[in-house]
C-alpha cells in the first residue's frame, strides 16, 4: 500500500503525487456508496497497477478543511483540505471590491486556518497605502500585504509566508492575479492567464480546476478557479465579530436588545453611522448577510414542511387503498 497526495481531480479519475511520481487513480467502489470522495490536498492509500495507475484504497483524517455552501443548495462543498495558510488575493483594479473581501474573510474564519490578505496590482493604482488601509479596517487581525505579481514589486514579502512541506491555498475571485502570482512563484508560466476584459476589468476562468503544484522551497502551493459565488455557512458569533466587529461592538450600545439598526429609536449603530464612526457600506453588507441567512432558514423550514406534507399525503393514500380493499371483501 503506497500513501499519495491528491493534486487534481478529474471528472473520473485523480492525479496523485507519491514520493517518486505521480499516477492516475480511480477510487474503490465503496466510495461511490459513502460519498465522500478525495479531494485535492488529501492524503490517500492507494494500490499501484500497472501503466501508471492506481486505485485509492481510504483517505486519510483530515487536519483542515475549506468549504462552503453549493451555489444551488444548502449542501456542504469541500473546496480543499489539509491547508496551513489561506491566501486571499483581491485586485486592484476593477475586481476590488471589500463585501467580497468580507465573504472571503467568512469563509477563512469559519476554517480556523492562518489568513492573509494580498492586495494584488499593486502597479495600477496610484495610492496603495490608501488601499491598504481601507482593506486593514475590515480585515481586523489578518494581515494584508500589497504586491504586483506582474512585476515582481514586494512579491518577497509574500514568500516570507511560504515555508517548506506547508500548504498555502490562493482563493480570490477570477482575475485577481492568482496564477499570475503562481507563475511568478515557480519563475515559469505553468499556470494559463489572459487579459481581464477591458468593459469591466474582470478575470476570465483560466484556472479550470484545484491545482496542487510544489514550488521550489517545497511549499505545497493550491491555485483554485475563481469563484463567482461565494455561499458561506452560518457562522456562530465569534466569526460574526471576525469581520463586522466594529458594528457589533455598536450593536452592544443599542437601548433595546432586538435593535434592527434600521430605524429603531435608541440605535447606536445609526448613531455611528451619522457620526461618520460607521461606513454605509460595511452596514448595507451586514444586512445582506442577516437576509440570506433569513432566507436559507426560510427556504429548510419550508423544505421540511413540503417533505412531511408528501410523506403524509403518501399515507393517507395508503390507508384509503387499504380501506377500499377491506371494503371490496365485504
Amino acid at each position: 500500500m503506497q500513501t499519495g497526495r491528491i493534486i487534481e481531480v478529474h471528472r473520473t479519475n485523480y492525479t496523485v503525487a507519491i514520493p517518486d511520481r505521480e499516477v492516475i487513480a480511480t477510487v474503490r467502489g465503496t466510495f461511490h456508496t459513502e460519498g465522500d470522495f478525495p479531494k485535492v490536498g488529501d492524503y490517500v492509500s492507494l494500490s499501484l497497477l500497472e501503466d501508471n495507475k492506481a486505485v485509492i484504497e481510504k483517505v486519510h483524517e483530515r487536519a483542515s478543511i475549506i468549504k462552503r455552501k453549493a451555489a444551488d443548495s444548502q449542501e456542504e462543498q469541500i473546496m480543499v483540505t489539509n491547508v496551513d495558510l489561506i491566501g486571499i488575493v483581491l485586485g486592484l483594479d476593477g475586481d476590488y471590491s471589500i463585501s467580497r473581501l468580507e465573504r472571503y474573510l467568512l469563509l477563512a474564519a469559519q476554517s480556523g486556518i492562518s489568513t492573509v490578505v494580498i492586495l494584488n496590482k499593486m502597479d495600477v493604482v496610484d495610492d496603495v497605502q490608501q488601499h491598504i488601509r481601507e482593506v486593514e479596517a475590515v480585515a481586523g487581525a489578518v494581515p494584508v500585504i500589497a504586491v504586483s505579481a506582474l512585476t515582481g514589486e514586494r512579491m518577497s514579502t509574500f514568500e516570507t509566508y511560504l515555508l517548506p512541506e506547508k500548504t498555502v491555498v490562493l482563493l480570490g475571485s477570477s482575475g485577481a492575479g492568482k496564477s499570475t502570482i503562481t507563475n511568478w512563484l515557480l519563475q515559469e508560466d505553468r499556470q494559463a492567464v489572459q487579459e481581464t476584459r477591458s468593459i469591466d476589468n474582470r478575470g476570465r476562468h483560466t484556472t479550470t480546476s484545484r491545482q496542487l503544484i510544489t514550488l521550489p522551497n517545497g511549499t505545497f502551493l493550491i491555485d483554485t478557479p475563481g469563484m463567482r459565488e461565494l455561499g458561506v455557512f452560518e457562522s456562530d458569533a465569534e466569526d460574526e465579530l471576525a469581520v463586522f466587529e466594529r458594528i457589533e461592538h455598536f450593536s452592544s450600545l443599542c437601548k433595546f436588545n432586538n435593535c434592527d439598526h434600521e430605524k429603531s429609536a435608541g440605535c447606536a449603530v445609526l448613531a455611528a453611522l451619522e457620526s461618520g464612526d460607521l461606513d454605509q457600506r460595511e452596514l448595507n453588507n451586514y444586512h445582506k448577510l442577516l437576509r440570506e441567512r433569513a432566507f436559507q432558514e426560510s427556504k429548510e423550514t419550508t423544505g421540511s414542511d413540503r417533505y412531511q406534507a408528501q410523506n403524509q399525503k403518501r399515507q393517507n393514500q395508503k390507508d384509503a387503498a387499504a380501506q377500499r380493499q377491506r371494503l371490496s371483501r365485504r
